[in-house]
């Protein structure tokens, strides 16, 4: 059996000073290209407790649907630390994240998994991406705040796994909360609530769930996967309410690894929380778009990369708010792309861009790590580094000239 260390959810560490795989299968992110260094750290937090869907696991027949009572994320934010250049690891569990990503392709065989994590450790075992673990937030310059973005992930991701994305417009000047949501569509997690207890929680298959109600049973996973939006939305409000808290001054309790240094969370009210981004990849843009219409929050912007527009069957309500997409062009080509036109057809105030020579992934920090001969077999014809740059490029361009008006883009031309 595994001892408890070896299941604890992800959490940021500094690298080691020898890498166990040594220089020439270590892979290292890039640097942030913005004005600021950018520290990084995890946080879990209680949230009032909630169960959401009326299902039953196979492996879990005591248990009724999904319960939260904590959220998790990670904070990129800018920093004047002078602390050498530190990094992160990216996968500090990578065995469990393995495990849990054979398990939502359905090759479980124990023979397959130490086949997979041992091809995993070669290619992506020791990488690290540029970040100063727990380093205080920077004052900003004169009376203005840091504005803030919260970012959801994809389905069969993780907060860090768009690391890139987050850690760069920390350095270009905002602060990023990036959700791990423990909904079970991510490979992994260990779940530490208020009162010291653990849970591992993990990819939930929508066949092996039985609807208490339903004498027919799903045929496929789009009632699973809106309960699912349902408890991401619950971790969204969770997480913003802790950041407003914590602007406001008031008590600020974390549920997280014992070992986590403390915080000086007294210079967060630099942080506008009033009407924050929402963002999101994939399954996080369908979050990220549902989101912007509920009358729980109130988001200045919402920006969506390659938005999952099947799962938001049941949404249809009108953003109100400064939209932006951003499309790879394998997206672009598909029948979700058309869904979403017709929905921005209702949207007063949004941007279309698509990236020529980009595919679905490529928004995540995956590409930054593989060889160049192995992304071009998964789609990707054009340099990953430039996918997130650009991707980097239109949000900030469009966060600080407002959206206010309706355009689509194409480059004729791959870089």
């Amino acid at each position: 059996m595994p001892s408890s260390e070896d299941v604890e959810t992800p959490h940021i560490q500094a690298v080691p000073k020898r890498s166990p795989y040594g220089a020439l299968f270590s892979r290292t992110l890039p640097h942030y290209s913005g004005q600021y260094r950018v520290g990084v750290r995890d946080v879990e937090i209680p949230i009032p407790k909630q169960s959401f869907g009326k299902f039953k696991h196979k492996s879990m027949p005591n248990e009724v649907g999904i319960t939260i009572d904590t959220a998790m994320f990670t904070l990129f934010y800018p920093t004047e630390s002078n602390a050498k250049d530190h990094r992160v690891v990216w996968f500090p569990r990578l065995r469990r994240t393995v495990e849990g990503l054979m398990k939502m392709s359905n090759s479980c065989s124990r023979f397959c998994t130490l086949m997979a994590y041992a091809g995993a450790a070669v290619v992506i075992g020791g990488t690290t991406f540029p970040g100063i673990p727990n380093a205080p937030l920077q004052a900003p310059s004169g009376s203005t705040k840091w504005p803030l973005l919260l970012f959801s992930h994809g389905a069969g991701s993780s907060r860090l796994m768009n690391s890139s994305f987050c850690g760069e417009m920390a350095s270009q000047g905002y602060v990023v909360a990036a959700i791990e949501h423990r909904d079970g569509t991510g490979p992994h997690a260990r779940i530490v609530n208020q009162d010291g207890g653990k849970k591992d929680f993990s990819w939930i298959q929508w066949s092996d769930l039985n609807w208490i109600d339903l004498t027919e049973q799903p045929s496929d996973d789009t009632m699973l996967r809106n309960v699912q939006l349902e408890v991401r939305m619950a971790e969204v409000q969770g997480v913003l309410s802790a950041l407003q808290k914590v602007a406001r001054g008031e008590p600020f309790v974390s549920t997280g690894p014992p070992h986590s240094p403390p915080s000086n969370w007294d210079v967060w009210d630099y942080v506008k929380v009033d009407a924050p981004v929402i963002a999101g990849h994939s399954f996080g843009g369908s979050l990220a778009m549902a989101a912007a219409t509920d009358s729980r929050f109130s988001f200045s912007h919402v920006v969506v990369f390659d938005p999952a527009m099947k799962r938001l069957q049941s949404w249809n309500r009108q953003i109100t708010v400064p939209l932006l997409v951003v499309s790879s062009e394998e997206f672009s080509a598909g029948a979700e792309f058309l869904t979403l036109r017709h929905t921005l057809s209702g949207v007063p105030r949004h941007e279309v861009h698509v990236i020529p020579g980009s595919s679905h992934p490529s928004f995540s920090d995956v590409f930054l790590i593989l060889p160049d001969y192995v992304n071009r077999m998964m789609g990707l014809a054009i340099d990953p580094v430039y996918v997130i740059n650009d991707t980097v490029d239109k949000t900030v361009r469009f966060l600080e000239n407002g959206g206010g008006h309706v355009t689509s883009s194409q480059a004729m031309r791959r870089p």
